[in-house]
């Protein structure tokens, strides 16, 4: 394994591999993550992150303990453990947003933890959030009150949870201001529904409805629903 170390990152790569090649790209991508994430969040980080790449989903798997297929996950030692190879590139801020933003606090909603790192993400499988959002209200139901709550965010599948949780991240943010979300994310109170009315003086429901609006003005052509629909074949997901 190589080594090199920037102002805020540690890279551990295996030597010859898709990474080495792409390694001061990397971890320039990176520091500009790292830069954006904490200036918003208003963070400041004393440790630097560790990033392990590896050639593939099950080399994650086994290392996250579970043995599934993963393409990257953050641990709690401010190590990053992900895949990088021809074909995928698990890089970017998502598994950083989940380190950085332990500092403000760890959520008890799954919700509102992988929303703030697909906030920054903006996008799934290369489409905006709020594109995935707009097309899956037009075809099933989509409550983000039932979301927020870990039973029915983790039996969805992530393609429409993940997107979904960024595009609702992004309303509240510039609806309401960093500011009160941060407080939001800083909450341990897991009723969710007490401290929505607590924080922004509208009960969930009305907020819900102001975003759903929000999603109501976005336009998506059929051959963009189309583009979309074939996103979902691609990889395998049915709803």
């Amino acid at each position: 394994m190589k080594k090199i170390e920037t102002e805020h990152y540690i890279f551990t790569y295996q030597e010859k591999g898709e990474a080495e090649k792409d390694i001061k790209k990397i971890a320039s991508e990176q520091e500009n993550c790292f830069q954006l994430i904490c200036s918003e969040l208003k963070v400041k980080m004393e440790n630097k992150i560790h990033y392990f790449f590896l050639d593939s989903p099950k080399e994650v798997g086994k290392l996250y303990g579970d043995n599934e297929p993963c393409n990257g996950f953050a641990d709690e030692n401010d190590n990053i453990y992900a895949v990088y190879n021809k074909d995928i590139k698990c890089i970017g801020p998502h598994e950083d947003v989940h380190i950085i933003s332990a500092r403000i606090g760890w959520p008890k909603s799954n919700f509102l933890i992988e929303g703030l790192a697909m906030y920054f993400d903006k996008q799934w499988w290369g489409i905006d959030n709020d594109f995935w959002t707009k097309f899956y209200k037009g075809e099933i139901e989509i409550s983000i009150s039932s979301l927020l709550q870990n039973e029915k965010f983790n039996s969805v599948d992530c393609s429409l949870s993940y997107p979904v949780a960024g595009s609702f991240t992004k309303f509240l943010i510039q609806s309401y201001g960093i500011d009160l979300y941060l407080q939001l994310y800083k909450s341990q109170d897991d009723d969710y529904l007490k401290t929505f009315k607590c924080l922004y003086g509208k009960t969930i429901d009305t907020i819900e409805n102001e975003y759903w609006n929000y999603i109501k003005s976005i336009n998506l052509s059929e051959n963009d629903k189309n583009i979309l629909r074939n996103k979902l074949k691609e990889n395998s997901v049915i709803f």
